[in-house]
């Protein structure tokens, strides 16, 4: 019994341990005090949560005749 109950903790454990490193990997809001300035780098202040959009295709129009 002794040997579970360790085994169960140690596993709860490692499990908390990924969980609370998923957690850190989150970035943080960007500042808008520092993303209102003019030099603001835009990479620091663009949210990215997802993946990129798809871009617009127009068709081109047949030429008049």
């Amino acid at each position: 019994m002794n040997f579970g109950a360790t085994l169960m903790m140690a596993w709860l454990g490692a499990f908390a341990d990924v969980a609370a490193a998923g957690e850190a990997t989150k970035s943080a809001p960007p500042d808008p005090a520092y993303c209102a300035r003019r030099d603001a780098d835009p990479e620091k202040c663009v949210i990215q949560d997802g993946s990129p959009h798809k871009p617009i295709v127009r068709k081109k129009q047949p030429p008049p005749k």
